[in-house]
This record gives C-alpha cells, structure tokens and sequence, in this order.
C-alpha cells in the first residue's frame, strides 16, 4: 500500500472513531430518550386538549350565569390544570333531582380524575355515604320540591356519623344569608362551585 494513503488514513481514523463512538452512544441511549420524551410530549398535547375541554364545557355550563366572566373561567381552567396530580382519584358525590343539570361539572371533574357517583334522594345519597368514603359532596338546596331538603341532607348526615364537606348549589345565592352552619360553602355559579370543590380537594389530597 502506498505510503501516502497510509498517511492519510491514518489522518482520519480518529474521525472514524469518533463517529463509531456517537453512533454507540445514539444506540445506547436512543430507547431511554424516548422514553423521557415521547410520554411528556404526549402530556403537554393531552394537556393542551384537556384545557380546551375544559373551558368549552365551562361555558357551556356559565350560560345561566351571565355575571360569569371569561376571566374567571380562565383561572379555574388554569387552577384545574395545576392541581390535577393532586385530585386524582377523589371521589366527589353529587346529590340532585335533576343531575343532568351537572353534566357539565361531572365532564371536568371525570376529565381531571375525579370519580363522580350521583345520587338523587336524600335517603339514597346517606344509604351511599355509608358504603363509601368520599372527599366532598355537593348537593343542591331545593329537592323534590322541598326548598330545604339539602339542609336536611347535611343534618341527617352529621347524625349518623356521615359527614363529609359538602358544598350547596342554589337556584338564586343571597350572600346575605351567608353560609349554613356545617356547610363548606354555597353557591350558584360555576366557577364558584369548582374552586370550592378544588379548595376541598387540596386540603383532604394535597
């Protein structure tokens, strides 16, 4: 072999050899890569769809509140994301004649990973209450055309035992009438009623 082309040779073999050594290198940690990678690409796509889930169904349901802004329901879509991790696996019992009045708070809620049971009788929901530990309840005021029946719900629970922080949703809210004795909080907006169920959330998971 020549002499020149062994010099030359010999000028490129520690590129050679660089190049065997990234390609090891690529090899070797190709599969861990993309396993750190791929699942937190797939999280912030999920997380952006999950955002935008959840302020349609927000609106959807703020229809009836037209004092409502689009700034409030920004921060709760925002709270909502941020303390995801956390509220994962609550479990939330909802107490309505009428649930399909909630649909839209069970979508976020399920959305976010919290299970949501329905009960729509005061004696239902206690039979439930004693089967299974929840985190939070929320429960309308009038049911079954009994203005006070959540009231009833609340003090039939603290005597068996059964208590649970339980927020009210009511038709029409007169803050000066303030909030029941027992009762976490009351409210008639939907923005309200998430960011309670959030602060209870992150007391009872956080």
């Amino acid at each position: 072999m020549p002499k020149e082309i062994i010099i030359e040779l010999i000028k490129i073999i520690p590129s050679i050899l660089w190049v065997i050594f990234l390609t090891i290198l690529v090899l070797v940690f190709l599969k861990p890569i993309k396993n750190i990678l791929i699942p937190q690409l797939s999280e912030i796509k999920a997380f952006g769809i999950e955002a935008k889930f959840i302020k349609e169904e927000l609106a959807k349901a703020a229809r009836k509140n037209p004092e409502v802004k689009e700034t409030a329901l920004d921060q709760v879509t925002h709270r909502a994301q941020r303390i995801t991790s956390i509220i994962q696996g609550a479990r939330l019992r909802l107490v309505n004649d009428i649930p399909e009045e909630m649909i839209n708070v069970q979508r976020i809620l399920q959305s976010l990973g919290v299970i949501v049971d329905v009960a729509r009788t005061t004696k239902s929901a206690l039979n439930m209450l004693a089967n299974t530990e929840y985190d939070v309840i929320v429960s309308d005021m009038s049911r079954d055309g009994v203005p006070d029946e959540g009231l009833r719900f609340l003090h039939e629970s603290i005597k068996r035992g059964l208590y649970r922080p339980i927020i009210f949703t009511v038709a029409n809210f007169d803050p000066s009438r303030g909030v029941p004795a027992y009762a976490f909080g009351i409210t008639n907006r939907i923005d309200e009623m998430l960011n309670l169920i959030f602060d209870v959330l992150e007391r009872t998971k956080g």
